[in-house]
């Protein structure tokens, strides 16, 4: 059987690997986003598939700055594939994931629960306990079609995005080879979705990022588990931006006090700031151009006192 693999992101980068190696199956090309700026020195740099893929001299690599440009889909065709494997890329063109007879992708989510761009962060952010990854067959309407295979897994109460990515990228790997298996050997039964138990996950916008702690305080936990390590969660501390990358249930509130108000400031052990029905112990803060640090280790280096606030991010100071 013969395959191209279309991804970007290194949550591709399990399933490409297991295909690469797998005697079954020949991998005929890849296809993956164009070089691009990235870090804060903006430097050009492959994607992380492209980046592997060099690693193993693998060629071709095609890297089309428009799916829609005939002269690419003239070149996927000349590779007589069988199947395309989509796994976190862009969305294909009806022209070209017609091109093979089987085109599937594999998506973050129990589907049809969480369609769209960020299913993992999204689960997170709404407090779910359990999520999973589904190949399904790829048709117009985005993240709708049948469903050829699904794995579930839980998600740990402390797990942030991040973590959960990592381990549903090796779990949809296992179930893109098994999914793989299958169609080489006809057994596939694609499953209609139920739309009436659809979900959405709209890619993560700035607005997501802001810490409300007037919020719940498991509000605030999931939002912070959800954005963590990158985007980040944010707010505002002596007017300048921090980003807050884990933060736990610290208890009840013992007396009032205004949302966001320091409450333990011990550069010893801890930093709890006031959400809108408990504490919240921060375990790891951002502040704007260092590196990540413990609670502790922010009094410490800012001198935190009880009572200082942490305050809401204006959308406008976000957005510059």
């Amino acid at each position: 059987m013969k395959l191209v693999f279309f991804g970007t992101g290194a949550f591709g980068l399990p399933a490409l690997k297991a295909i690469q190696a797998h005697p079954q199956f020949e991998l005929c090309g890849i296809v993956t986003g164009p070089d691009k700026p990235q870090g804060r020195g903006r430097k050009i740099a492959p994607t992380p598939i492209a980046e592997w893929a060099a690693a193993q001299s693998f060629q071709p690599v095609w890297k089309p700055a428009r799916l829609s440009d005939p002269a690419f889909a003239a070149q996927l065709r000349d590779m007589a594939a069988d199947v395309f494997v989509v796994v976190a890329y862009r969305i294909l063109p009806e022209t070209v994931f017609t091109l093979v007879d089987y085109a599937f992708n594999l998506h973050a989510s129990l589907l049809p629960a969480y369609r769209g761009a960020a299913p993992i962060q999204r689960a997170i952010m709404a407090g779910e306990t359990s999520t999973g990854v589904t190949t399904f067959l790829l048709q117009k309407t985005v993240d709708t079609g049948g469903i050829l295979m699904q794995e579930q897994t839980s998600i740990g109460p402390d797990e942030n995005a991040g973590a959960l990515a990592e381990r549903l990228s090796v779990l949809g790997a296992d179930v893109v080879m098994e999914t793989l298996r299958r169609l080489s050997l006809g057994d596939v039964r694609p499953q209609t979705q139920d739309n009436s138990r659809a979900s959405t996950a709209p890619k993560i916008t700035p607005a997501d990022r802001i810490l409300h702690f007037e919020e719940p305080g498991a509000t605030s936990v999931n939002r912070v588990r959800g954005l963590a390590p990158a985007p980040g969660a944010v707010a505002l501390f002596r007017q300048k931006l921090v980003k807050i990358l884990a933060v736990s249930n610290a208890g009840s509130l013992t007396e009032p006090t205004a949302a966001g108000e320091v409450i333990e400031a011990n550069p010893k052990s801890r930093l709890v700031i006031a959400g809108g029905d408990c504490g919240l112990e921060v375990k790891l803060i951002q502040p704007e151009g260092k590196a990540p640090q413990t609670g502790a280790e922010f009094v410490r280096g800012y001198r935190v006192t009880k009572g200082e606030r942490f305050e809401t991010v204006n959308m406008e100071l976000l957005r510059g």
